[in-house]
């Protein structure tokens, strides 16, 4: 462990996306929070080229690195599909490492679980995936060169199987409190489905409303740090007493 006051955030990025979305907080957040983005198979930094498609796979992949990670306090954050991540690596860190989070945050997305048949979409042809993704506000934005937006169409497709075919545990509850996040403006996901995540967690839940659509990190940077540092920069003491509390 660490011998100073600082929070680890592991930030797990969106479907489709790299972690590099999230490297711009660092500096912008201040050396109390170290922003630790966790790339994914098949994107940015990550040494393997092809992304999991599958959900067990991929959290092999991601599971050593964040254990290894966790040498001080630490919360989550994951936004769309990174936020069933965040939820299921928060799980794990505790019935395998005995490691509880400070705070788990999801945003961009209700509590996951498998939809029905005729809203997958991941199986369909290029145009007509994105083409339904853009309907519902959940189209990710894909670079302009054709090798790069080659490249996210693959990862997106790996994404969005293993969101489909997702089955949450319901024995899997965390012993954190969790912050639910959405954009007012988000037409894919309601308060009501914010509130579901109530049933991941033995702690409190805390709903919040950011000004943009579902895309709000990329737009909101400010106001979505300015949560981090209210929750996370504070004496160990302070967060101790906020922790008994259930906050």
């Amino acid at each position: 462990m660490t011998g100073d006051n600082s929070v680890r955030l592991f930030c797990l990025p969106f479907e489709g996306a790299s972690a590099d979305v999230y490297r711009p907080w660092a500096e912008a957040v201040g050396p109390s929070v170290v922003v630790t983005p966790v790339e994914l198979p098949g994107r940015g930094r990550h040494p393997r080229t092809c992304p999991c498609g599958s959900q067990e796979p991929l959290l092999a992949e991601i599971m050593p690195y964040v254990a290894r990670m966790c040498d001080r306090p630490f919360a989550l954050y994951g936004h769309g599909f990174g936020a069933l991540l965040a939820y299921e690596i928060a799980a794990r860190l505790e019935w395998e490492h005995d490691a509880v989070a400070e705070r788990l945050y999801v945003s961009g997305s209700g509590l996951p679980h498998r939809p029905v048949p005729e809203r997958a979409v991941g199986h369909l042809p290029d145009a007509t995936m994105i083409r339904r993704l853009r309907d519902r506000g959940r189209m990710p934005p894909v670079a302009r060169d054709p090798r790069r937006a080659a490249r996210a169409l693959t990862a997106l497709r790996a994404d969005l199987a293993v969101l489909e075919a997702y089955r949450r545990d319901p024995r899997h509850l965390v012993h954190c409190p969790v912050t639910a996040m959405r954009g007012v403006r988000d037409r894919s996901v309601t308060g009501a489905d914010l509130a579901g995540w109530r049933r991941c967690t033995r702690r409190a839940l805390r709903m919040e409303t950011f000004p943009g659509d579902h895309y709000f990190p990329l737009t909101a940077r400010r106001e979505l740090l300015d949560t981090f540092a209210r929750d996370l920069i504070r004496p160990p003491a302070a967060r101790r007493l906020l922790a008994a509390a259930g906050y």
